[in-house]
């Protein structure tokens, strides 16, 4: 193997893939990245056997081959050359010599041999959604999925293909966020898959803010697979089954207050720096025209704020982990913000204040119980 490759180019290469491959590894060749030359691109490949990101870019392939290397390391190399093109050979005794200017170095490498086979899916008829899009939906849900390994099937972000849209859902237990889009996706068939956190973690990274930008996405029984801009991101799918998230969000709910959202989510903040790690719990006192919020924590003081909501009724006192309200807030597009309640005991429900008819943005928390 040997090829030519501008350094900030297989710099970037790398940084793309990188995520993946862990520092340390009970299989040592996971630590590596898998480097492939052949016609006019190298392909890039990291994985930890759950995931796998794999990278195409143009070169000048001297002679095609291929051979694993340290990831890290090559990383951190390369970040203190120079900026001008850097030859790659793999030798007959199997190191990988590296040349930019002045400076040779020599690393060693495992064989590609041993590195771990890649699924093809290609043959499988994908689904296109708009890159924007699905960044989006992504980005005002996934921090709400669970952490704890415990309860497996929660540990990712159930994708949803609808003949309407799509709908993306994550829940830990103690709220649970949906969000909705009625952009059209490719394909009629409706499919359910929960796609691991650390994989929306790298398709959050990866994803363009470009609307003209698509991605395809392939599905089979047990795997997924992102193929855009040069990138291939798969994973195994999340075993199991997802809650029934319509049943969770309430259908009724009896008390309505519409809030500016730049205030409230000020208020929300104020609260929140009263709490600690120990106690983070903020009051909702609903009387007489007002909402109070009140914090009183130990060690740390108390907190006390009223805004005007127009409550008409008796009076009412629910708690929630203000650090909940603020994920959903910064995820609410518009000027206004609708909290809803059913009653001091039950879970309240936040989302953007819209006249349209159907919510595209739902968040429902469960009340901290006094």
């Amino acid at each position: 193997m040997k090829f030519t490759i501008s350094k900030n180019d297989l710099l970037q290469a790398l940084n793309k893939v990188k995520g993946i491959a862990p520092a340390k590894a009970a299989i040592p060749v996971l630590t590596n990245v898998l480097l492939e030359a052949e016609g006019s691109s190298l392909k890039l490949t990291s994985t930890d056997l759950k995931i796998n990101i794999e990278y195409t870019i143009d070169c000048t392939v001297q002679e095609s081959g291929a051979t694993t290397v340290h990831c890290q390391r090559i990383v951190m190399l390369l970040n203190e050359l120079p900026d001008t093109d850097v030859n790659l050979s793999l030798l007959d005794n199997g190191i990988l010599e590296l040349q930019c200017g002045l400076i040779t170095t020599k690393l060693l490498t495992v064989s590609a041999d041993e590195f771990p086979t890649i699924s093809d899916m290609s043959s499988i008829e994908p689904i296109v959604f708009k890159q924007a899009v699905l960044k989006k939906l992504f980005q005002k849900t996934s921090y709400a999925i669970c952490t704890d390994q415990s309860r497996y099937n929660l540990t990712g972000l159930l994708l949803e293909t609808k003949a309407d849209g799509m709908r993306v859902v994550a829940t830990d237990g103690r709220r649970l966020t949906l969000a909705i889009s009625d952009e059209a996706v490719s394909s009629a068939t409706e499919m359910k898959a929960i796609i691991p956190a650390k994989t929306i973690h790298e398709l959050q990274t990866h994803l363009s803010d470009d609307e003209e930008k698509s991605v395809e996405v392939y599905f089979s029984e047990n795997r997924a697979a992102f193929v855009f801009d040069g990138l291939r991101i798969s994973c195994a799918l999340i075993e199991g089954n997802f809650p029934n998230y319509e049943l969770v969000i309430p259908k009724k709910m009896s008390k309505e207050f519409i809030l500016e959202l730049e205030t409230f989510r000020q208020c929300i903040r104020r609260a929140s720096a009263m709490t600690n790690d120990k106690f983070r719990n903020v009051k909702f006192v609903f009387n007489d025209d007002n909402m109070q919020l009140i914090v009183k924590t130990p060690d740390v003081g108390e907190y006390e704020e009223s805004l005007p909501v127009g409550y008409q009724g008796e009076k009412m006192e629910i708690s929630f982990n203000p650090y909940f309200i603020l994920d959903v807030l910064r995820y609410i597009e518009g000027d206004q913000v609708c909290l809803q309640f059913k009653d001091g005991s039950s879970p309240g429900m936040i989302k953007p204040y819209t006249e349209a008819p159907v919510d595209s943005y739902v968040n429902v928390i469960m009340p901290i119980r006094s």
